[in-house]
């Protein structure tokens, strides 16, 4: 009976394409700061990409979660900075923490470094925390901040908070893609 019930798994596994096929993954790579990491795609949108007054850069991906016009969206950005070279990390992180702090309903939940296994970018701190946004809907975010010789980049991952267990496992995915290109 076992066997029966295996190769009938087997069957669909190796029949049905989606069931079979891992999703296609997209290289972004982020040259001022030698970053790359990968997305599903077509999910994330491309780069929508924004210089600031102080020269940073800000890497924005969307990603829709459901197929009506008013489904919830999923963001990634990556802002890339110049910072001095004496700068620490823990300095780094501490400063870009603050304005996350004054978030309405801002809670941090878990704090991560690279050998925790959520990623394993080296000189990076990472967090786990929740907010409420301008429309009382609350979210799940990542921050991770991380340097690179005389750069700095905050990398924010942010999802609806209902939504996000539903996509904990690609979230997870994305995190530990993240490396430097040297």
């Amino acid at each position: 009976m076992n066997k029966i019930i295996i190769g009938c798994i087997l069957s669909l596994v190796l029949i049905d394409p989606v069931l079979s096929q891992e999703k296609k993954l997209r290289t972004e790579s982020l040259a001022d700061i030698n970053l790359r990491f990968e997305l599903p795609q077509p999910e994330w949108s491309e780069a929508q990409i924004r210089k600031t007054k102080t020269e940073s850069t800000i890497y924005t991906y969307t990603r829709k979660l459901g197929e009506n016009k008013k489904a919830a969206q999923a963001t990634l950005s990556v802002l890339v900075e110049h910072i001095k070279p004496t700068t620490s990390i823990k300095e780094y992180s501490t400063k870009g923490l603050l304005f996350f702090q004054k978030q309405n309903g801002f809670k941090l939940k878990k704090t991560f470094v690279d050998t925790d296994g959520k990623f394993t970018l080296p000189y990076t701190i990472g967090y786990e925390a929740e907010y409420i946004d301008v429309n009382n809907q609350k979210h799940h975010l990542y921050i991770l901040h991380t340097i690179e010789f005389n750069h700095g980049a905050q990398v924010l991952m942010d999802f609806p908070y209902e939504q996000y267990f539903l996509y904990e496992e690609e979230q997870t995915k994305i995190l530990q893609s993240l490396r430097y290109e040297r």
